[in-house]
């Protein structure tokens, strides 16, 4: 992901060079590469919470004096009255829809919004799509706009024959019964949930009222839907990593926040659709395991500010997770979040015992896989973790993916994978 250094400084009080920025994400894990003044991060596929200015702010507040949210509009925003039925609660448990009204569609862009398109390079589309692109940017959630004009009733459900369906991006694509798709009343779908929507209800130039959707959706049943239908999509590129259900509410009231730095709000409504149980995750606080664990000596008090300042909460008993950070598991988690903090290049290395294996070389395995690479078949490496389980499977602690938290033990299932990755191209 591409994040802009001028977007991270002026949310820290310090005067911070970009360099010094750079040596930060590097320590915290965040290997990247910089152009210019933009940063080009690859977050491993376990950091979704990264995916934004917001994001990677959470993780510098270690480092730095910083504010992490921006102002939100605070005024009531009155129910909206929608119909909307939900036919598939485990892939949506939570979903938002907010209908805006303005006055007039502005000429120019603030700063922080115009800088945004400058300094990446990238094509406007319309005021209010505009809008949610730069807050995806800003945030790490999605939101989707609706013409207003153009949607009288959603469903969210399966499709339930195979049908075509024209994107947002006049990509004209094939839907069957394995995709999940909002549709109007008239039952024609009009996005394809998580990933794009379509063309007849996307907004243009003209349009002053419209709908936004903010939602949550599964992110195993987001994973591979890009990949099938041939479609690059940021969206699905976010859900897939997991976003933060417990963000909504600021993310559309900062929406409304931008509309209102550009333009008149004439009307704000709101329907909030939730199946989600409010829960924190905890997990036992053990100063000592976590010390033992990095092998270094550390303060305790130390610990619980590094902890707080990534935003755990920390009591005598218990570590309470925040929502956005669904990779932290038990204590193996907390020690490495610890140790990046502190930086790996900072604690001493120390020898280890390892026992001679008393295995040999399997010769005809050898001799077949030589072979083979002679003959034109090239060997393949693929990833060692897997998501699906058997009965002689190892489970991981802390895996950087957490849909893959099982070491693979046999080659099929990678090698089909391989086979059909290889017959679509």
């Amino acid at each position: 992901m591409k994040i802009s250094y001028k977007h991270i400084i002026e949310n820290i009080e310090q005067s911070v060079d970009i360099k010094e920025i750079s040596n930060a994400l590097f320590q915290l894990g965040h290997e990247h590469e910089v152009d210019g003044e933009i940063f080009d991060i690859e977050f491993t596929p376990n950091r979704g919470d990264c995916l934004s200015i917001r994001g990677l702010l959470r993780d510098l507040n270690t480092f730095y004096d910083l504010n992490i949210d921006n102002e939100i509009y605070k005024n009531k925003i009155d129910n909206l009255k929608i119909n909307f039925t939900n036919n598939l609660i485990d892939f949506c448990p939570k979903i938002s829809f907010l209908q805006v009204e303005i006055d007039k569609i502005p000429d120019v862009y603030c700063s922080k919004v115009e800088d945004y398109f400058l300094d990446f390079n990238l094509k406007k589309n319309n005021f209010f799509t505009d809008i949610s692109n730069y807050l995806s940017y800003e945030t790490g959630q999605p939101t989707h706009c609706y013409k207003n004009s153009a949607i009288d009733g959603i469903t969210l459900d399966s499709v339930k024959s195979n049908q075509k369906f024209k994107t947002l991006l006049d990509k004209t694509i094939e839907l069957d019964k394995d995709d999940f798709a909002f549709f109007d009343n008239n039952n024609n779908v009009i996005n394809l949930a998580g990933i794009m929507g379509g063309k007849n209800t996307a907004c243009d130039q003209s349009t002053k009222t419209v709908l936004i959707e903010c939602a949550y959706f599964c992110p195993e049943k987001i994973i591979g839907k890009t990949i099938k239908h041939n479609i690059n999509s940021e969206a699905a590129y976010k859900f897939e990593r997991n976003c933060d259900t417990d963000s909504h509410d600021y993310v559309l009231r900062r929406f409304l926040k931008i509309i209102e730095d550009h333009t008149n709000i004439l009307n704000a409504e709101i329907f909030t659709y939730n199946n989600l149980t409010k829960r924190n995750k905890e997990i036992p606080f053990d100063f000592e395991k976590i010390k033992r664990i990095i092998g270094i000596e550390i303060k305790c008090d130390d610990v619980i500010d590094l902890l707080n300042r990534l935003g755990f909460i920390i009591n005598e008993a218990s570590i309470t997770i925040p929502n956005h950070r669904h990779d932290i598991e038990n204590l193996n988690d907390i020690s490495e979040e610890v140790a990046r903090v502190v930086g790996y290049d900072n604690i001493k290395p120390k020898p280890i015992q390892i026992l001679k294996s008393r295995s040999k070389i399997n010769n005809e395995e050898l001799k077949i896989k030589n072979f083979l690479v002679d003959n034109g078949f090239y060997e393949v490496i693929n990833d060692p973790f897997v998501s699906t389980v058997n009965d002689i499977s190892v489970e991981v602690d802390n895996p950087l993916d957490s849909n893959r938290r099982y070491l693979r033990t046999d080659l099929k299932k990678s090698l089909l994978e391989n086979l059909l990755f290889n017959e679509k191209r």
